[in-house]
């Protein structure tokens, strides 16, 4: 594990703040004077912080090809191996998918279903046992 790694891989928690929510890593606290790695006004916005935070230490997973194939668009890459293709050059979609990918443990996709809210999380349910189920 990188250094970078290492200092957003947490874990991650929330306390209240005079602002809002402060995201500290666990063992700090605000009443031990630990100074929050962010704080945001909406617990919704820490919440989607936590979760990205592991991931944003790692090397980066995907890239774009800078030159479309002539039927499929813009190649993905995955470390180097062609693993999908986009109509577009969009960097912005990719950066989501690297997030997204980092979202993988289970701590952080906790953090991404609770920032979503209780209704999401049952809807989530409901998907994941039909899709498991087909």
């Amino acid at each position: 594990m990188t250094a970078a790694e290492a200092d957003g891989a947490g874990p991650w928690h929330l306390e209240p703040h005079a602002q809002g929510w402060a995201v500290l890593r666990k063992g700090e606290s605000l009443e031990k004077g630990s100074r929050p790695l962010a704080v945001f006004a909406k617990k919704d916005a820490a919440r989607l912080a936590a979760s990205i935070l592991p991931g944003t230490g790692r090397r980066l997973r995907y890239k774009l090809g800078e030159e479309p194939d002539s039927l499929l668009g813009f190649p993905v890459l995955d470390d180097g191996e062609v693993m999908g293709h986009m109509q577009f050059f969009d960097q912005e979609f990719l950066a989501g998918l690297e997030r997204r990918g980092c979202a993988g443990l289970s701590g952080d996709l906790a953090w991404v279903i609770d920032a979503a809210g209780g209704l999401a999380l049952d809807h989530a349910g409901r998907i994941a046992l039909a899709r498991a189920l087909e």
